[in-house]
């Protein structure tokens, strides 16, 4: 319940996550059809943010729900590279990652709903990401003509910070969530699983494979086109 709680807070926060994602794509002229995206996407966290909620309520025996969330650090961002930046880290390299998370852990669910609800989410989760992958590659198709203007302004080329995004993304080391399974025993183990958990073993080793298999040829692909 602990967990289920944690993960709807995040839930919470990625609803402002995207709500400034929609402003940074109006701020900087984006297509309409990333800002329906953008805001469509937003809408997908409400309803993650419910079912979360609604799982860690049925565990945790009591009604849980979000409470006042703190939006002093969430600005606009002022240019386009930072904007293809946080897209990169948020979308490209989060999103990505969440989806894989999402889809194995379906994969070792067996609780009622918890299967479907997973897999809703993980297909979810991977529009999101590829809503990012489509934002940067066309943040970076704009940057070429705003660039000169960037550089008289004294910022750096978007280019130059996506190409910056993804190494640290890749470079750096992963953050699995809290350990709550190193004092198991295997049948608590095996109840862990049957409500969508992963240990943090197989969480580490899926987003692994989201960074190796998947967000570093891609990005590879994307910077290459560009």
């Amino acid at each position: 319940g602990e967990a289920w709680t944690e993960d709807a807070a995040a839930e919470h926060a990625s609803i402002a996550s995207f709500s400034r994602f929609s402003l940074d794509l109006l701020a900087h002229g984006a297509p309409s059809e990333l800002v329906q995206a953008a805001h469509d996407a937003a809408l997908d966290e409400v309803r993650h943010t419910r079912w979360c909620y609604s799982l860690a309520s049925r565990l945790d025996g009591q009604q849980l729900g979000p409470s006042a969330l703190n939006l002093a650090s969430l600005t606009v961002h002022a240019s386009l590279a930072d904007a293809a930046a946080a897209a990169v880290a948020e979308g490209c390299v989060g999103e990505t990652i969440a989806a894989l998370i999402a889809q194995r852990s379906a994969a070792v669910a067996s609780a009622s709903g918890v299967v479907e609800g997973l897999a809703a989410i993980a297909e979810d989760e991977a529009q999101h990401a590829e809503l990012a992958w489509r934002f940067v590659a066309w943040a970076l198709q704009a940057g070429e003509t705003q660039g000169q203007v960037a550089h008289e302004r004294g910022q750096g080329s978007v280019r130059e910070a996506v190409k910056t995004a993804f190494s640290q993304a890749l470079s750096g080391g992963l953050q699995p969530p809290l350990d709550r399974t190193a004092t198991m025993t295997t049948a608590q183990r095996a109840q862990w699983a049957a409500w969508g958990r992963l240990t943090n073993r197989e969480w580490t080793a899926t987003a692994r494979r989201a960074l190796d298999g998947v967000i570093a040829p891609c990005a590879d692909r994307l910077l290459k086109r560009a």
